[in-house]
């Protein structure tokens, strides 16, 4: 009996035990996952509890029942104990139903969960992009595989770690937890582009993160997540692009640099084809090389006509790197008639017509004319002569001796049509048209002009004495005497035969009588030589005018003729005025 007795004891113990221990376990689980009891399931949870401890007390009074009679009122809680169990059962068995269909539903979402969790750390492990996730202090509580195939790292070894700990650059390191806090104080997702160095590669990479804030759930806590995308060849392609378009514009400036000279060296073409004067086609010249090498400084020298020396015609830019006058054999481009350069990474012959100390660099270039030098084009600079400048030079001194060479010819030319070709002294044709110039002028300037007209005399029979070439002679002498006698800007011309004409700008009737009388002297005065003969003396008759306003050069020239005539008809050897009383 004793061993039935204790049988009955820790049966009744341990049921009670365990019908009091569900409801406490149910509660402690319910209040740490802190799952809520849906309402409409409220008054069953309720009951079935309240039956579950009444079990449980059942039990417990089964416990001390053979120690003491059962009171009716043992007996009554018992019988509202199973009346309330009965009913119990009878009224959850619908809700029963329903609480398992919850229950699946429940395990069902759970599963659900359970594989959208796998997806998402599937899709952020296998992704191909950087993910990972930071606690406040930007210390890495989780990466992914991306993470670890880029950086060549453990999944354990970033953990706890911050990004000034693991990058290379802590620089680098503390810009990203800069902007980690940025994220965490604004409370706003943040885009950017970070550079980050990756140990063991020497080209960074470049990444667009997305980095927002987040809470964690289960602690509370406060997370940044960061999603990095791979943009390196993106960045690189980009800077491909700015660089093509970089070397694009530069070459589109070089083209432009390159237009614009030719377009100076076009205009110095059409600019030399118009010049009158070695003067202008120096300052041409100047002008255009101030502007294709504005770096520059430069001069054109030329050799004189004698051959005995070179002279500096123009220069332009800085200081004067050369003399003014120099030899021919001083100059190595003129000794070996091409161009000569002297620069510190080409050591050239040094020529002698450079001022001391010589620095930078010197390029001569001759002028080369249809049969001889003409002289040479020197260009100096401090830094380096590149090719491309040597060509410009030597296309500048090809057009600079070609336009002295056409100035040359136009001038013959332009001697020979204006020119008699005995005396060299003015032509008729010519004459009539400065005369026409100097006469509108003088009107202009309320000035007179002075016409002398005078004409050998006896001159046949001196032609017939002394035969035709001796006698031109004597008008080569004559006309000599007339250009020594005269002033610079008075003009000299052979009328024709032996008669000749002086046109005096600016002068009364007064001074010109004085003038051509002393001329007249001079003349009767002139020895005239032909070898070791001495030819007889000659004399001339002249005369003279004076412009009136309104006058024409024909008026001007017949009165002057008239006046001349008249001296002629007299005594000869003589200067006469014209009066109206010639007429």
């Amino acid at each position: 009996m004793e061993v039935v007795y204790w049988n009955y004891i820790i049966a009744h113990s341990i049921t009670a035990f365990s019908y009091l221990g569900i409801p406490i376990v149910i509660a402690v689980l319910f209040s740490r996952t802190k799952a809520n009891v849906p309402s409409q399931f409220w008054l069953a949870f309720f009951l079935s509890g309240a039956f579950i401890l009444f079990c449980g007390f059942h039990h417990v009074l089964a416990i001390f029942e053979p120690h003491m009679q059962m009171s009716l009122l043992h007996l009554g809680v018992l019988n509202i104990m199973a009346f309330i169990s009965l009913s119990t059962l009878i009224w959850l068995m619908p809700t029963a139903y329903q609480i398992v269909e919850v229950i699946a539903k429940f395990q069902e979402d759970a599963r659900q969960l359970q594989r959208s969790q796998q997806m998402q750390h599937l899709f952020l492990d296998q992704g191909p992009f950087g993910a990972y996730i930071k606690d406040e202090q930007s210390r890495v509580i989780y990466y992914n595989q991306e993470i670890q195939s880029k950086f060549l790292v453990g999944p354990l070894e970033w953990l706890g770690k911050t990004d000034r700990e693991f990058l290379p650059d802590p620089e680098e390191g503390r810009q990203v937890m800069e902007n980690d806090q940025i994220v965490l104080k604004s409370q706003r997702p943040l885009k950017l582009i970070e550079e980050v160095k990756i140990p063991g590669s020497k080209q960074p990479y470049y990444w667009l993160s997305f980095k927002f804030p987040f809470n964690d759930h289960t602690t509370g806590e406060r997370r940044i997540g960061v999603i990095s995308i791979d943009i390196t060849e993106s960045v690189e392609a980009q800077r491909q692009i700015v660089d093509l378009s970089r070397q694009l514009e530069q070459k589109t400036l070089i083209l432009e640099a390159k237009n614009q000279q030719v377009t100076y060296l076009s205009d110095m073409v059409n600019m030399l084809y118009t010049c009158e004067s070695e003067d202008e086609v120096y300052q041409v010249v100047a002008l255009t090389c101030t502007k294709l090498f504005p770096s520059m400084s430069g001069c054109i020298n030329i050799i004189a006509n004698s051959k005995n020396y070179v002279e500096m015609k123009t220069s332009w830019g800085g200081e004067k790197q050369s003399k003014e006058v120099f030899s021919q054999s001083d100059c190595w481009a003129l000794r070996r008639g091409k161009l000569n350069l002297l620069s510190p990474h080409n050591m050239g012959l040094i020529c002698s017509h450079l001022k001391q100390p010589i620095s930078g660099s010197h390029l001569c270039v001759p002028l080369l004319g249809q049969v001889e030098v003409l002289g040479f084009l020197h260009i100096h600079t401090l830094e380096e002569i590149g090719a491309e400048e040597q060509q410009i030079a030597e296309i500048i001194a090809k057009y600079l001796a070609l336009a002295l060479n056409n100035l040359l010819m136009k001038q013959r030319l332009t001697h020979d049509n204006l020119r008699d070709g005995l005396t060299q002294l003015f032509n008729p044709s010519y004459m009539q048209t400065i005369t026409e110039q100097r006469l509108a002028e003088a009107e202009r300037l309320g000035q007179t002009l002075g016409v002398v007209f005078l004409d050998i005399d006896n001159f046949k029979g001196y032609n017939s004495r002394y035969g035709h070439l001796t006698a031109n002679i004597a008008i080569k002498a004559l006309a000599k005497q007339l250009l020594k006698s005269i002033r610079s800007f008075d003009i000299a011309c052979r009328w024709g035969g032996d008669e000749f004409v002086i046109i005096m700008p600016n002068v009364t009737q007064e001074t010109l009588t004085e003038r051509v009388e002393q001329l007249r002297l001079e003349i009767s005065q002139m020895q005239v030589e032909d070898g070791d003969q001495i030819l007889a003396s000659i004399t001339a008759s002249f005369g003279i005018a004076i412009s009136e306003p309104g006058i024409t050069v024909k008026d001007l020239l017949h009165r002057a003729n008239q006046a001349m005539l008249e001296a002629k008809r007299t005594f000869k050897n003589q200067v006469a005025v014209y009066t109206s009383t010639h007429h």
